[in-house]
């Protein structure tokens, strides 16, 4: 013992004789010689040299055992993440639970360690939602810790299993640098669809996340809905009953949903533009509904050597960018579906009807008054489109949007007296006789012209007084002494201070820091913004001005609630959409935190010997294939 410490530590001071095993017995006879021995044994068992020596050696045979019980937590751990990666791949990429177990045979089949348990599809959907349990707490506990401003973005619809839900996101800031950022928090099924049922139902699941009341009295700026009365009645809506208990709440209406109406409500201003409508469904119906006719405007086209594009509804209840996608597949296909409609006109194995149905479309191609419609629409619409998909960004914010609304009011209004691409080269090609190879008849008929001048009027009219209205006025001009083209010129001293002040009073931040950050801006001519006026900026963007969020959570929500897991529960639901929606890919998730915290709640590892080990089963339909599998 005493050699193998001095091998191991130097410190310790043993006599040669012992160390190196040098111990020799005296005395004239065998018993005496013995004798010695033995108490040349009992000195050296209860000297300090010898104690030393053997706290050393269960130090060192402790330390081995705790090498090795952290050797084998650590397999356990790295087994367990694996399985926790495999898991998170199935909610990112919108698979159903049965994947985990079929992963971890391709992984085990790849001789990749992943334990004995953790493999069903049961406990796949428990470690889903623990991952976005511990997610979901640490952003909150992140917004807490930063007395950050939050607002909230609500819709409501109906899930696969026809229940009421209630999509919830959360627009916050973590990064002053950064800026504010939207995140899907959870989904709600709804008991009562009146205000007072989805306000309770909205707060509780605030409470249930760790936003308390009074976090939210403090902190909750801004609230984004849709259009409907329930939502933003003036005296009993949702929007007036939470501005009762949370003064400094600002209600916003999205500007997306805004835009539609104010295309309907221009549209009702030109009665011609519902003739149009009416032929361009009669054009979806056709095509929608018949494979075979599909196949053969196809044929027509691939001779044409012109690419089609999918046609389908125009000014119905999708936003308007559809509408400019089917307009412009018209505009490109235009002398494919011209071909095609002749070539219908001459099939003898039509009846009547069908002729006369394709007749007067292929009528309606030639018409100059039709073409000169379709390129006028095509313009509004593929501004329309632009302005409706830059409202639908994730980083829009009130300022932006402003600028966005007020520049198309401006453009709408100079078209009346200008002619825009597509309209001109429209008018172009009746003047010349032909549009696309289609031959234009010298008379109109009975089509009727939609008026340019009024048509842009009615727009223009109807996007400022929809998306500018009076009621948001102050608001919105008080923004404008952010911007810094406000203050990159020479401005007096007491520039946009009054504005500075309503914001401040508005989301209840304070004036005199802001102040003098703003004076310190200005100075700058807006090259460097302070911190305390960059906190401003932030709380006015934090404002939610379109709920389009809300939307792409619903088209996930049906991408992962398919019809083949119409049973999926609403909270295994929500799971899944965080981490799909609001979650890092899974290049950039690290499982380990989320694996101690599984283990911290008393739950199994992967590596853990309790119960059975798998095995490998196959169904009866199966087994009877064997003999093939054998050959093959």
């Amino acid at each position: 013992m005493c050699r193998d410490v001095v091998e191991i530590d130097n410190k310790v001071t043993v006599s040669q004789e012992w160390s190196q095993t040098e111990i020799e017995p005296y005395g004239p006879s065998r018993a005496a010689q013995q004798t010695s021995l033995r108490k040349k044994m009992h000195d050296h068992r209860v000297s300090l040299a010898h104690k030393a020596a053997v706290s050393v050696l269960q130090s060192r045979d402790e330390q081995c055992l705790q090498a090795a019980v952290a050797l084998q937590m650590q397999q356990q751990h790295d087994e367990t993440c694996r399985v926790f990666r495999t898991a998170y791949y199935v909610a990112q990429n919108n698979r159903p639970y049965t994947d985990h177990s079929d992963l971890i045979e391709l992984q085990e089949l790849n001789d990749v360690k992943l334990g004995r348990v953790l493999h069903s599809n049961v406990v796949c959907a428990s470690i889903i939602d623990h991952i976005s349990c511990e997610m979901r707490r640490a952003a909150i506990k992140a917004m807490i810790a930063a007395n950050a401003q939050c607002a909230v973005l609500i819709d409501e619809s109906t899930s696969l299993a026809k229940a009421s839900c209630l999509v919830v996101y959360l627009r916050t800031t973590f990064d002053e640098e950064v800026g504010p950022v939207s995140f899907f928090l959870d989904i709600i099924e709804l008991s009562s669809t009146t205000a007072e049922g989805i306000e309770t139902a909205l707060l509780e699941c605030l409470d249930h996340h760790g936003l308390s009341l009074d976090y939210l009295q403090h902190n909750w700026v801004g609230l984004g809905t849709d259009g409907a009365s329930v939502m933003v009645g003036s005296k009993s809506g949702l929007a007036a009953r939470l501005k009762a208990n949370f003064p400094q709440l600002v209600s916003w209406h999205c500007f997306n949903h805004r835009l539609e109406l104010s295309v309907n409500d221009a549209i009702k201003c030109c009665n011609e533009v519902n003739h149009f409508k009416s032929f361009m469904d009669l054009l979806y119906s056709t095509y929608s509904m018949s494979p075979k006719l599909q196949r053969e405007l196809k044929e027509c086209a691939g001779e044409l050597e012109v690419q089609l594009k999918r046609i389908g509804r125009v000014l119905d209840v999708r936003w308007v960018a559809s509408s400019c996608r089917t307009v412009k597949a018209v505009w490109t296909s235009y002398e494919a579906l011209y071909k095609h409609f002749v070539s219908k006109v001459d099939d003898r194995t039509l009846d009547s009807r069908e002729k006369a149905k394709f007749t007067g479309m292929k009528r309606k191609f030639e018409n100059p008054h039709f073409i000169q419609n379709l390129g006028l629409l095509y313009d509004a619409l593929e501004e329309l489109a632009d302005l409706s998909l830059a409202l639908q960004k994730a980083d829009i914010s009130l300022p932006a949007a402003n600028k966005l609304i007020a520049r198309e009011v401006e453009i709408f209004a100079a078209r009346k007296d200008s002619d825009s691409q597509y309209y001109a080269e429209a008018c172009q090609g009746v003047a010349s006789g032909t549009f696309k190879g289609v031959t234009v008849l010298g008379a109109a008929g009975k089509e009727k012209l939609i008026a340019k001048g009024q048509f842009y009027q009615a727009l223009s009219d109807a996007i400022a007084a929809r998306l500018l209205p009076e009621s948001e006025a102050t608001l919105c001009k008080a923004v404008e002494v952010l911007d810094r083209t406000a203050v990159s010129s020479e401005v007096s001293p007491e520039f946009g201070e009054v504005q500075l002040k309503l914001l401040c009073t508005t989301f209840g931040l304070s004036y005199s820091e802001a102040k003098l950050a703003y004076r310190d801006y200005k100075e700058s001519k807006g090259k460097v913004i302070p911190p305390a006026l960059k906190r401003v900026m932030n709380v006015v963007n934090t404002v939610p001005v379109s709920t389009a969020e809300c939307e792409r959570g619903f088209s996930r929500m049906n991408i992962v609630c398919t019809s083949l897991r119409s049973r999926l529960s609403v909270k295994h639901m929500s799971s899944l959409m965080f981490i799909s929606l609001s979650c890092p890919p899974l290049s950039l998730w690290k499982p380990l935190p989320f694996v101690k915290s599984w283990i911290a709640s008393n739950r199994r590892e992967a590596t853990s010997r309790e119960g059975p080990c798998k095995a490998n089963a196959s169904s009866s339909s199966d087994c009877r294939l064997v003999s093939l599998w054998n050959v093959m």
